[in-house]
């Protein structure tokens, strides 16, 4: 933003440059005339005759007041531009803290000139650098921890692995059931290992744009009725019940069908997992500022309040222990909200004592 003309820096030097002469021209003539009365009993009157007569005392006369003009000038100059000197004394020391890797800096705005406007971007961009610094901090911790997780996720299956494996040279050949007994662990662990490398494959093609989107033309509330029959046999298992609530004239959404229903299924499944306690799931269908909306809605268990701002980030489970029997690997939901922001949406999640509710939007 540019300064106003008469606030700007160029105008307030200006002005305390010729302030200082126009002082310091009255103050210089006030001290000449001052002097040549005591020193030379000479008034205003006389002034101009007495100068004619001593030429030579009235040059060195001169020279001197012209040195005194020059130093006064340069006093009130000084004075008038102390504050702009000292804003910017103290814009270079907070400079070198910043340099020194300080960014908690906080510059004193009190001008609306260049200074100010300068001031008040270091004060932007300390606190940038400082959200940067912090946000990449927070980005090596959760790569440490998803390394760690991606580390116990493969070791878990690999290590069951390799001990059917062992037990498999020791069995006798001729025992077929317990030869076949270890041959379905090790398939069973296998297919984890690859269904979380796929998770991971996928993760990354979507976030990193590798992955062909092809939109079309869906209705949610048709897909959504699609989606959840293939549920049922799910749903019975655990003892529980649905219901879509969808308003009379069908909403539309431009979508890859296979990530859209990826999206769904991984929120839903999640809902299911969490939610058993609660016995039923409803799923009501609106529209919302040129958003479908789509708010899933579960009865059981609450999510904290302090995972409710991780739940979406990769690897993370509320469940801490990581065991296969208390939860998935912590990739749907991270899958389901990449999903969802390749669409241009969003996925939110509320939850309480009462209930637990996930709000997909999509652009309708």
């Amino acid at each position: 933003m540019k300064a106003n003309l008469f606030k700007g820096i160029q105008f307030k030097v200006l002005k305390a440059f010729m302030l200082s002469i126009f002082l310091s021209a009255i103050l210089t003539i006030f001290i000449l005339f001052k002097f040549l009365k005591l020193a030379y009993n000479v008034d205003y009157n006389s002034s101009g005759e007495w100068a004619n007569n001593h030429l030579k005392l009235t040059a060195y006369i001169m020279l001197v007041s012209f040195v005194v003009f020059v130093l006064i000038t340069t006093t009130f100059f000084y004075i008038f531009t102390r504050k702009i000197i000292y804003n910017i004394n103290d814009i270079n020391e907070n400079i070198n803290e910043i340099s020194k890797g300080n960014f908690k800096v906080d510059i004193k705005v009190n001008t609306k000139d260049e200074i100010g406007q300068i001031a008040n971007n270091i004060n932007i961009m300390s606190r940038k650098l400082e959200e940067l610094i912090e946000k990449d901090r927070e980005n090596e911790k959760m790569k440490n921890e998803m390394i760690s997780n991606i580390s116990h996720d493969i070791r878990t299956p690999l290590t069951s692995v390799i001990g059917y494996v062992e037990a498999m040279k020791k069995i006798d050949y001729r025992d077929k059931e317990a030869s076949d007994n270890c041959m379905d662990i090790i398939l069973r662990k296998c297919d984890e290992l690859k269904n979380l490398v796929n998770d991971l494959l996928e993760y990354t093609s979507i976030n990193f744009k590798g992955i062909n989107i092809k939109k079309e033309k869906l209705s949610i509330t048709d897909l959504l009725e699609q989606i959840m029959i293939g549920f049922i046999p799910t749903l019975e298992k655990s003892n529980m019940s649905f219901n879509i609530k969808a308003p009379a004239e069908r909403i539309f959404i431009n979508g890859d069908v296979n990530l859209i229903v990826r999206l769904f299924e991984n929120i839903i499944n999640n809902n299911i997992f969490y939610g058993s306690e609660g016995k039923k799931l409803d799923i009501e269908i609106s529209e919302l500022n040129s958003m479908a909306s789509v708010s899933i809605k579960n009865y059981g268990r609450k999510i904290p309040k302090e995972d409710i701002p991780y739940i979406f980030e990769r690897f993370f489970r509320s469940e801490k222990s990581r065991n296969s029997n208390t939860g998935g690997k912590g990739m749907g939901l991270a899958i389901a909200k990449s999903i969802a922001e390749v669409h241009k949406g969003d996925i939110k999640v509320t939850s309480s004592d009462a209930e637990t509710v996930f709000q997909i939007l999509l652009p309708v």
